[in-house]
């Protein structure tokens, strides 16, 4: 039987992804590389028929605490879209910046990198401008009617596939639909007849990208980690155009500059936190 303590590390670290996957601009995935567990899950979920039962506790655990970070942030993050949507644009932004020294490190910036690399960075920002052209500037209302639970599906498929895929925010690509509104609001309201069908797509992302990632990450791990800074860095395009949506005055210069500087001394403490624990959750 696992010690309490480290089953409690490991589901506190499943909430703060849990709480980072859920806000725009900030990757899940990429908290668990700087926590050192995101190869170790991305191998379960590629091989889940043999990794189950070996790694139970671990899945279980850190499973429980994503949910348990997705819920906590929901019940709060439609108020504080709706009515501080500048501040919790540049919160978001803080958050990307204060991540991003982490993630180039394990590009390997010391070995010169290749063409191929250098693609796959470009196409990784190229992907977040395709998503900030295609943008809606107003949020979906979605009932419960069959186009609704269409759109449900396919906010679960990209929001487990980002989850899978560091450096791409599903959150920040839903936000940029319109469609982030509907899911927090669906999660919030525990509305069954959404969630549902946001759990099908959800998991049909899950299973089914896995073990793309899982090839992409050890056939050829610099230029995935190329493509995944890219798709990081290409976010602040997606969060700099919502907050200047919805930008209204003066006042949201200086709340949105604190809530700036506060995004990055988060980050930077999630990264600092990351070094610590990796060692211990990445064993397998």
């Amino acid at each position: 039987m696992e010690p309490p303590l480290p089953a409690l590390k490991k589901f506190i670290v499943g909430t703060l992804i849990g709480i980072v996957a859920t806000m725009p601009g900030v990757s899940g995935a990429v908290l668990a590389v700087c926590f050192g567990i995101y190869e170790r899950i991305i191998a379960d979920i590629a091989d889940l028929a043999h990794k189950f039962r070996e790694d139970f506790g671990f899945l279980m655990t850190v499973g429980l605490g994503i949910i348990f970070g997705i819920i906590v942030v929901s019940l709060g993050l439609d108020f504080i879209l709706e009515n501080y949507r500048v501040a919790s644009m540049m919160l978001f932004l803080g958050l990307i910046g204060g991540q991003l020294p982490m993630l180039w490190k394990f590009t390997e910036p010391k070995a010169r990198p290749s063409a191929t690399n250098m693609l796959a960075l470009i196409i990784g920002v190229i992907i977040m401008c395709f998503f900030l052209i295609l943008g809606a500037s107003d949020d979906r209302v979605l009932s419960h009617d069959l186009s609704s639970c269409l759109y449900m599906i396919l906010i679960g498929m990209i929001f487990s596939v980002s989850h899978l895929a560091p450096g791409i925010s599903g959150s920040t690509v839903l936000l940029a639909m319109g469609l982030l509104a509907p899911l927090t609001h669906a999660i919030a309201t525990l509305d069954v007849i959404q969630l549902i069908p946001l759990l099908t797509g959800a998991l049909a992302g899950l299973f089914g990208f896995a073990k793309v990632v899982h090839y992409a990450i050890t056939r050829h791990r610099r230029s995935t980690y190329m493509l995944i800074f890219g798709l990081t860095a290409g976010s602040i395009l997606v969060i700099m155009k919502e907050a200047a949506a919805a930008y209204s005055g003066t006042a949201d210069i200086a709340l949105g500059a604190v809530a700036l500087g506060a995004g990055i001394l988060i980050s930077i403490w999630f990264s600092k936190l990351g070094r610590e624990t990796s060692k211990e959750f990445s064993i397998q």
